[in-house]
């Protein structure tokens, strides 16, 4: 039989997934962690719950699947580190064929939860996604990353498996990952940590003592957020190192320019102002920074010549 050469190259590429040591070290620091504090994410964290956020991402949501093109029902979605179904959800209501992978069963259990009080049956698999997306059986026509890149030890090689696992013409979406705090300027970077604290403290009270706990005990241990691959894996670091990229952020135009060098077609690069309170993201647009980044990303079809936007 034949082989596509297009098909051949993405099953060698998901063949040749070995993620390092440093990698399911952040991966199973990320199934710990959410253990822990899945209720309170779910309850608390600005991406799922804030009126402002859900509107804009239920508004992108609708125009990616105006991109595609097709009935609903014949658009396959994955829902990558896709937790308790913050996008998941809102596809499966627009008819999608929609499976949900997350490396937290307790995360998944929430997200069944809403299904099963939506009416709605949900597919969903408790899997490291770079695991999952290996799997040359995996084919999709839309791969969405919500508030999941700063999560992954290594991004490019997870949105390498990504692209292999789209149908030519698929899109990635990704959403709620934070902009390098290097570029940052010096106002914007306390206000995001005053912020932090005061979200914490009224937000996320029942957690406060312990967090308190665990940054002492890190303290102590001599652990530093600069070299957390050194840290070994305990309650006092799980949520630092499951956090991997939350401390100095993610260099969205250098991951652009890779991700244009695996294939992708670059529809939408965004950068914008984020904050947990509208008062902090209005000062930060004055100041004109951009806290956060969201992208939306094409397979092209083969044959087709790529013609990235800047």
């Amino acid at each position: 039989m034949e082989i596509d050469p297009t098909r051949a190259g993405d099953l060698a590429a998901m063949s040749d997934w070995k993620p390092s040591s440093e990698y399911q070290l952040v991966a199973e620091a990320n199934r710990q962690f959410y253990s822990q504090v899945a209720s309170l994410y779910d309850a608390s964290e600005t991406c799922v719950t804030d009126p402002r956020v859900q509107k804009q991402l239920q508004a992108d949501l609708d125009k990616i699947i105006g991109i595609i093109g097709r009935q609903p029902a014949a658009i396959r979605a994955l829902d990558a580190c896709g937790g308790s179904g913050n996008v998941a959800l809102k596809l499966l209501y627009r008819g999608l064929d929609v499976t949900l992978v997350d490396i937290s069963s307790k995360l998944l259990a929430l997200f069944r939860n809403k299904c099963a009080a939506a009416g709605v049956v949900p597919q969903s698999v408790c899997s490291e996604i770079g695991s999952y997306m290996s799997q040359p059986s995996r084919k999709f026509d839309l791969i969405v990353f919500s508030s999941a890149l700063h999560h992954l030890e290594n991004i490019e090689p997870v949105l390498t498996l990504a692209f292999h696992c789209l149908v030519p013409g698929g899109l990635l979406f990704t959403i709620y990952d934070p902009t390098s705090r290097d570029r940052l300027k010096v106002t914007t970077r306390v206000l995001q940590r005053l912020e932090y604290y005061t979200f914490k403290l009224f937000h996320q009270t029942i957690d406060l003592p312990n967090g308190v706990t665990r940054r002492i005990r890190r303290i102590f241990s001599g652990v530093s957020a600069r070299r957390k691959l050194e840290a070994a894996l305990s309650q006092a670091t799980a949520g630092m190192l499951a956090e991997f990229h939350v401390e100095r952020g993610i260099d969205d135009w250098a991951l652009v320019s890779k991700l244009r060098a695996v294939g992708f077609d670059v529809i939408w690069h965004e950068r914008y102002a984020e904050s947990r309170f509208d008062l902090t993201r209005r000062i930060i647009e004055r100041i004109g920074d951009s806290t956060s980044f969201k992208l939306l990303l094409r397979k092209p079809c083969e044959g087709e010549l790529t013609s990235s936007n800047p």
